[in-house]
């Protein structure tokens, strides 16, 4: 038989009612209540104890002894219907009794999976989260977060998953930091509550590749060269760092139809020359922006096939560390495209693309430009078709742009606290309600909102701990070597407030 915990009181909806009890609940907790013949499952949103103790009475040490007294305001999530999650039509009775839901409830009225990516543990409740594989691909994911609250080791958990899958991972990573995933977990404190989670640390060495473009790799990377062969007038406009006019493109385009007629194969430098010989004073804007291409070294006539970046049970990691802005872009840009273009064909197998620092490659309308912004909306509106996933991480969600964020129907969000994120984060997230958007800025480090797909409402989630090492844990300036420091990289936000935390979140006090 299931404990009762309260009974209903005072005026309700048919989504909301008030419930008193003499022992503890808290705060998420999840309860039902038996309305319309059916186990309505809600979630308690606030908890307050009452008690008639007045201030003069406390002052005198009265009072500590009063019986408990709770009053809690639960928030109706629905039942499970034959056409899947049903909300009441009619309110709440008083007088109702109100039981905890048991594990078997939670599971069933929330719909969630037995396999999949395994994300981590429901609050406060042994039951593993996991997300499904083919929705993340099929549907995209937003991992959203201020910095330091752990979405760049969320999204390492979730690349860990797609990799037990054997599905091929291709990851923009601007700060060099992913390739840690090649390292097991063997940090003390994590290790103490892996067993926890269930997990066991694992470094995926044999399934990772890091490439970086051109001249910019170091050891250990294989350099990323673009194709160089007969580059078009569209290849070299994805490319360009800087904006041009439209004389600049037109005598581009008369350089390119020249060269052709003389050489059947043809390259960047070939290119170059011709411009050389145009008439027009345009072409020394153009001049310099094609050879700094060239002399970074990112094309080549012996390109980097798109077929080696994407084969099954591979992670390929674009590192851009160190490569100047406008390079990363024009690079983000050029592999996507062709990336696209090969899943389009069945070239490659489907496949996931992450993208970190989203507001950089695909920034809101208003707030800078990205050559690369083009492809990556292509990607979130049609990529679904052709089995093409993307995964967008940022750690400002109002800079990135809300119509490829509202194509993510997976979202996973930590705690935020700026504003304007939060604002941006309610108008582009689907079923996220106002109760909910209150709580991102209360999260724990290491806490996050997951909501979407085939989840049926936002579920709280302590994101396990992560098999492989994370490499986002900033350098410490003072202080002991373990203590964790948190930095905000080119977007002029100020250090978050979290203090160094040891224990279970310490692991998040990172990017």
């Amino acid at each position: 038989m299931q404990e009762r915990i309260g009974t209903i009181y005072g005026d309700t909806t048919s989504t909301v009612f008030s419930f008193a009890s003499h022992r503890q609940v808290k705060r998420l907790d999840y309860v039902y209540v038996e309305h319309e013949g059916q186990q309505v499952m809600a979630q308690i949103r606030e908890v307050k104890r009452i008690s008639n103790v007045s201030l003069e009475k406390a002052f005198m040490g009265a009072g500590a002894e009063e019986e408990q007294k709770i009053s809690a305001i639960a928030e109706a999530i629905g039942y499970r219907g034959r056409r899947g999650l049903r909300v009441p039509r009619t309110p709440f009775r008083q007088g109702s009794p109100v039981f905890l839901a048991d594990e078997q409830l939670v599971r069933d009225v929330l719909g969630l999976l037995d396999d999949g990516a395994y994300l981590g543990l429901l609050k406060d409740l042994n039951i593993k989260v996991f997300l499904d594989i083919n929705t993340l691909l099929q549907k995209h994911v937003s991992v959203l977060a201020k910095s330091g609250s752990g979405k760049s080791y969320a999204m390492g958990v979730i690349i860990e998953e797609l990799m037990e899958k054997k599905v091929p991972v291709v990851i923009v990573d601007p700060h060099g930091e992913y390739v840690s995933l090649v390292h097991p977990n063997l940090e003390s404190n994590e290790l103490e509550v892996m067993k926890r989670f269930g997990v066991k640390p694992r470094g995926y060495g044999e399934h990772i590749v890091q490439y970086a473009p051109g001249q910019s790799h170091h050891g250990g990377d294989v350099p990323l060269y673009l194709d160089e062969v007969n580059l078009g007038l569209g290849d070299l406009l994805d490319v360009l760092p800087g904006r041009i006019t439209g004389v600049q493109k037109g005598i581009l385009y008369q350089a390119i139809k020249e060269v052709k007629t003389r050489k059947r194969v043809y390259l960047l430098r070939d290119v170059i020359e011709e411009l050389k010989t145009a008439k027009s004073s345009a072409k020394w804007n153009l001049i310099p922006q094609l050879e700094e291409l060239a002399d970074m070294g990112l094309f080549s006539a012996d390109a980097t096939p798109m077929e080696s970046l994407v084969q099954k049970g591979k992670c390929s990691i674009l590192n851009l560390r160190g490569v100047p802005l406008h390079i990363q872009d024009a690079v983000v840009s050029h592999v996507l495209t062709k990336l696209f273009e090969a899943r389009k064909a069945n070239q490659i197998p489907p496949f996931m693309v992450v993208v970190e620092e989203s507001h950089r490659y695909v920034p809101e309308r208003g707030q800078g430009g990205a050559i690369s912004a083009d492809i990556i909306r292509t990607v979130a509106s049609e990529g679904r078709k052709f089995g093409m996933g993307l995964a967008v991480v940022s750690q400002r969600p109002a800079r990135i742009e809300k119509n490829v964020v509202s194509q993510c129907n997976t979202q996973i969000i930590l705690k935020t606290t700026n504003p304007n994120d939060i604002k941006a984060i309610v108008s582009s997230v689907e079923g996220l309600t106002q109760s909910a958007a209150d709580e991102i800025q209360r999260l724990p480090i290491g806490m996050a909102i997951v909501s979407g797909l085939p989840i049926n409402a936002p579920l709280f989630v302590e994101v396990r701990v992560r098999r492989s090492s994370h490499g986002g844990k900033a350098t410490a300036v003072v202080g002991e070597p373990e203590e964790e420091v948190e930095t905000e990289e080119d977007t002029g936000d100020e250090v978050s407030e979290e203090a160094p935390r040891r224990g279970l979140f310490s692991r998040f006090g990172r990017q």
